[in-house]
């Protein structure tokens, strides 16, 4: 009888382990290393405030760093040979905003990326090209595990996905010019 016990419970486990994501199995394995990365772009950090994020923003627009992006729903940064964040092959824009919890908390970043001089005609100016190039970006900026895809897709495509710690960021095909990434606190996110 202990026996049988003994391989059900076996059983029970490993099939659990099995149904479970690598997604999930990645956050839990990354969470309980208890490494807390705070930094984002232009020295923004999660954990400060809303008000912080919009002073910072300003400094950075005085030195003309970036400035309103459309709409005025994000900031605008051109990222170039220049550029103190990353150094693309083609010229990009990149739009940022600030994730905020209900506390008023920076608790991630929305960036959009795409090609300056983008036209649907221009074969390596395609979103498939940009993709590549945001994950190799968040690579360059954001050093430490690989990327994955997930096991759902936005618009045909993929949503990969890379853990380091508590930060979590995706990125994906928003629409036939931009590209979607999305860096979050975990600490935060799995409250």
């Amino acid at each position: 009888m202990n026996h049988t016990k003994l391989f059900i419970y076996s059983v029970t486990i490993i099939l659990f382990i099995s149904c479970q994501s690598e997604y999930d199995r990645v956050v839990k394995q990354e969470i309980a290393l208890g490494k807390n990365y705070t930094d984002l772009i232009f020295d923004l950090k999660t954990g400060q405030t809303q008000k912080k994020f919009f002073t910072d923003c300003w400094e950075l627009n005085k030195k003309k760093l970036i400035n309103q992006g459309p709409s005025n729903k994000f900031v605008r940064h051109v990222l170039d040979s220049v550029s103190p964040i990353y150094n693309p092959d083609n010229n990009m824009e990149l739009l940022f905003y600030g994730i905020f919890d209900e506390n008023k908390i920076l608790s991630g970043l929305k960036m959009r990326i795409s090609f300056l001089g983008w036209d649907p005609t221009i074969k390596n100016l395609q979103n498939e090209h940009l993709l590549t190039e945001g994950l190799k970006m968040m690579k360059h900026i954001y050093p430490g595990n690989s990327f994955f895809k997930l096991n759902k897709e936005i618009n045909g495509s993929p949503i990969m996905t890379k853990v380091d710690g508590n930060r979590l960021i995706t990125a994906y095909v928003f629409d036939n010019r931009f590209v979607q990434l999305t860096i979050e606190d975990l600490n935060i996110k799995l409250k």
